[in-house]
């Protein structure tokens, strides 16, 4: 591997731990909220925020130049995670307003089961030994943190 191809890891890697940082801390904040607001506000008052951070991501975008085509496998795969996302943020809020924080975090932080059956049934995604072992592992773990006694 090559010094650049090196160089490009590590800034990725730092990226996706920026990313799973500010999700760790999500919950967290998540809960603050709702100890004063129903889950459908928190919902609305994120969702409303969300919005006004979009538009200042188009327009810097368009500053730099970056093109929007809005091709149609574009728009019909983003419109379905804009009604998936926030459907699964309020039940996300529900759950979280119902449940022990550490609990409700954990056991939804395993969502990347999920995307891995589905990668590989319907994207073809190769499974090797450390993705199955990967797998395992966090099934292993799910089960002993919800086991009782």
């Amino acid at each position: 591997m090559d010094k650049n191809a090196k160089g490009a890891d590590a800034v990725l890697y730092v990226i996706i731990l920026t990313v799973t940082f500010i999700w760790g801390i999500n919950g967290l904040i998540d809960r603050q909220a709702l100890t004063t607001g129903h889950p459908l506000e928190v919902n609305f008052i994120t969702t409303v925020t969300m919005l006004v951070v979009a538009f200042i991501y188009l327009l810097s975008a368009k500053l730099a130049g970056i093109p929007f085509h809005f091709h149609k496998n574009t728009v019909i795969f983003a419109m379905t995670n804009g009604i998936l996302v926030p459907t699964a943020y309020v039940v996300f809020l529900y759950a979280l307003s119902r449940g022990a924080l550490t609990t409700v975090v954990t056991i939804t932080a395993t969502y990347p089961l999920i995307t891995f059956i589905l990668a590989v049934i319907f994207m073809n995604e190769a499974i090797s030994i450390n993705k199955l072992t990967g797998m395992a592992l966090i099934v292993i773990g799910l089960y002993v943190f919800v086991k009782q006694g």
